[in-house]
């Protein structure tokens, strides 16, 4: 048998093994920094279906009757317009055109997380319109949050909004 040249070229089992342990560690890391990534994008995506749900809702109050909802938030008893789990209120479902599709609108199912929809009258902004002005637009705050199946339930996402009367339109 011959005997090994003592200057013969290579990496011995040590140095493998060491530079395996260092990509190992690295990849680690690169796996949970795309985790993060991927968490953080889903809750950019539910957040804008809430944002989406919040301008929906928005443009669909603008379609309604003004007078019939200036009417409805004049009483000092009704700032939000909002249904329950079940149901809307009769009183509520006279304020749109399909009072049928109210609770579908205030609380949709979207990707299986079931969102609430409060519209609440910004009486504050209603001042700062002016007399003239408050005949033609209502100030509104569409507020959207998860009831089911949404990771964070404390996650809120506010729309600011008018109802504008249909002589301007």
């Amino acid at each position: 048998m011959k005997k090994r040249a003592a200057n013969e070229a290579g990496f011995t089992l040590i140095e493998v093994l060491a530079a395996f342990v260092i990509l190992s560690v690295v990849a680690l890391a690169m796996t949970s920094f795309f985790t993060n990534a991927l968490s953080y994008a889903k809750g950019n995506q539910n957040k804008t279906v809430m944002i989406n749900l919040a301008r929906n809702t928005l443009f669909y109050m603008e379609k309604q009757n003004f007078e019939t909802i200036k009417a409805y938030f004049d009483n000092p008893e009704n700032k939000k317009i909002s249904c329950d789990a079940t149901s809307c209120s009769l009183e509520l479902q006279k304020l749109v055109s399909n009072g049928d599709q109210l609770f579908a609108i205030l609380n949709p199912v979207v990707n299986g997380i079931t969102y609430k929809i409060e519209i609440e009258y910004q009486e504050n902004l209603k001042e700062d319109l002016g007399e003239k002005m408050s005949n033609y637009l209502l100030p509104i705050n569409v507020q959207v949050e998860p009831v089911e199946g949404g990771r964070n339930k404390r996650e809120v996402t506010m729309v600011e909004g008018y109802i504008t009367n249909e002589k301007i339109r």
